[in-house]
């Protein structure tokens, strides 16, 4: 790894302890990181792959107003996340995963800039917080059409996950 390498790959970790208390990666998993992402992949895989920018799943990107998690950055991260993270309402997630941002009071314990939204255990990604809305930061392609009902979706997934009747 080289000296830049290792300095993008501190200063990733630094943000995401600052951030949201994320002291590393998750067991088994290593940290990457390229210009402003990073990307988490197995142990295993670094062994055998020569180019590892394109191995693992982008988790996270550095931007302006502070780090910024993917979906799948939340769903890896956001467990380990000990701030400034948004629990919301069931109601909401349709709207929030099409692309609507969140109208949203104060939120005790939790500093503007960028948060992590769940609904129960199911994370929703990362927005930005001004105090009293949720920007959406889902990317367009990742959006659902307004008529799709994503937690339906993620919830039935859940209990056939734990055996029971969805």
């Amino acid at each position: 790894m080289s000296e830049a390498e290792r300095e993008r790959e501190g200063r990733l970790l630094s943000a995401l302890r600052e951030r949201f208390g994320i002291e590393g990666a998750p067991a088994g998993l290593e940290l990457l990181t390229s210009a402003k992402r990073a990307r988490l992949v197995t142990r295993e895989a670094l062994e055998f792959l020569d180019v590892a920018a394109v191995a693992g799943v982008y988790v996270a990107r550095e931007t302006p107003f502070g780090i910024h998690l993917s979906i799948e950055g939340a769903a890896l991260l956001g467990p380990l996340a000990e701030k400034n993270v948004v629990e919301i309402p069931e109601d909401l997630v349709d709207a929030w995963m099409s692309g609507s941002d969140i109208e949203i009071g104060g939120l005790p314990g939790v500093e503007p800039g960028p948060v992590i939204l769940r609904c129960g255990e199911v994370y929703l990604g990362s927005g930005l917080y001004d105090g009293r809305r949720i920007r959406n930061m889902v990317s367009r392609a990742r959006r659902s059409e307004p008529e799709q009902e994503f937690m339906d979706y993620a919830l039935r997934r859940e209990k056939e996950e734990r055996g029971e009747e969805a």
